[in-house]
């Protein structure tokens, strides 16, 4: 099994590019509308100035909270992976490692494939391809956290007997593929929806066992 850096709890506190809010109600509504507009239109086409429009805000209000549009998208993917990780860490979780993965595996689905966030994601592949920088920065604020921190909870299920691992990140890179299957590619070329919270629980819990099947300990 190989050493996993960080453990879940130290992915929960990275903190945001664009410092303490100045107003909280604005800075929803910045958020909010910016949410709308990167969902319904390529990254390129989303201006400060249109996301200021739309939160009903000046865009000098919009710049005291958010430097640019790239930190203002890296908060929204950062917050919503905070979410993901608090159902990784969180002291509620009890029951069977069945259970908990389950868990997690709702909270993580509920955003990818049932949230404005899988439309978000399907506007940037162009965007990252001609922005190494740019790349590096949200998936660090978003997938490579969350994935790191369910690698994280796979490495200590293994020390303590209950999976049988030889890599943490790639057993974690396996559950992911396993609760999404292809649904993400569906959403993205219009073949599906999102998915409803009953879609999402089946996978959740299909995928988990089928990972348990591979991996827990004889």
């Amino acid at each position: 099994m190989s050493p996993v850096s960080k453990s879940a709890d130290e992915f929960r506190a990275v903190p945001h590019r664009s410092g303490r809010p100045k107003d909280t109600a604005k800075r929803g509504a910045i958020m909010r509308a910016a949410r709308s507009l990167f969902a319904s239109q390529p990254f390129d086409l989303v201006t400060m100035e249109a996301v200021a429009a739309h939160a009903g805000v000046s865009k000098m209000t919009v710049y005291s909270h958010f430097h640019d549009k790239e930190t203002l998208f890296e908060t929204i993917v950062a917050e919503t992976s905070d979410l993901m990780i608090r159902a990784l860490s969180s002291p509620e979780q009890a029951g069977t490692l069945r259970d908990r993965l389950i868990a997690v595996g709702r909270e993580f689905l509920s955003v990818v494939l049932g949230s404005d966030v899988c439309t978000m994601a399907h506007t940037l592949p162009g965007t990252l391809r001609a922005n190494r920088a740019l790349a590096d920065r949200f998936y660090a604020a978003g997938p490579g956290r969350v994935r790191g921190a369910l690698a994280g909870m796979i490495a200590a299920a293994a020390e303590r007997g209950e999976l049988s691992v030889d890599d943490a990140d790639r057993a974690a890179d396996d559950l992911v593929s396993l609760w999404e299957g292809s649904m993400p590619a569906k959403i993205a070329f219009g073949l599906a929806g999102l998915s409803s919270p009953g879609e999402v629980l089946s996978r959740a819990e299909r995928g988990t066992d089928v990972f348990l099947r591979a991996y827990r300990k004889e």
